[in-house]
């Protein structure tokens, strides 16, 4: 039963005043209510993909400022404390068979400019989030050496103009991004 309310604004020509029902019906609720479960469930099946989709623009953005971080490193010639040598640049290295990580290393080795485990010191090894991979390295490995003071950047193996790094879901659903490294140290992302 609907409460009942008197309003001034109601008043017949008589004098009297108008009853003005106010509330929702059942029927009424009901719509409602199945609006809100008929779109809850047209968008849940969604949410979990955008969410990985988000995770691998992150992931994407993410290796391109360790890179840049690399570079930024190697500007400021910050010191680092080699296990063989003396530091002569920042780097980072991508491998197609580690996809799951990327590595920000310290060059330790002026005569082979690219990350050496032997002769190079690691700085950090960047895990990537769940469900994102490196989907391909443009030559297997690729290894982004900065060298103060311009700096100068060495792409290895092979020295070539650009090196491309493909990230992708695991899952397989969803378009690959890829970060894009040129020899002048440009860094682009599709």
């Amino acid at each position: 039963m609907k409460p009942e309310t008197y309003h001034e604004n109601g008043r017949n020509g008589t004098g009297h005043f108008k009853k003005i029902k106010i509330g929702f019906t059942i029927p009424e609720l009901l719509v409602v209510t199945g609006i809100i479960i008929l779109l809850t469930a047209l968008v849940a099946p969604f949410w979990r993909s955008g969410q990985q989709g988000l995770a691998l623009d992150r992931a994407v953005h993410k290796a391109g400022q360790d890179v840049r971080r690399a570079q930024e490193l190697a500007l400021r010639a910050q010191a680092y404390s080699c296990d063989k040598g003396s530091i002569y640049g920042y780097g980072v290295f991508f491998n197609q068979a580690s996809p799951s990580s990327y590595i920000l290393f310290a060059e330790c080795d002026s005569a082979n400019v690219g990350y050496d485990q032997e002769d190079d010191t690691v700085v950090e090894t960047i895990q990537l989030q769940n469900g994102i991979e490196i989907a391909s390295v443009s030559t297997g490995q690729a290894s982004i050496v900065f060298v103060p003071p311009a700096p100068l950047v060495f792409l290895k193996p092979g020295d070539p103009s650009a090196v491309q790094v493909s990230f992708n879901r695991t899952d397989g659903a969803g378009v690959p991004k890829v970060l894009d490294v040129s020899s002048k140290g440009v860094i682009d992302i599709d």
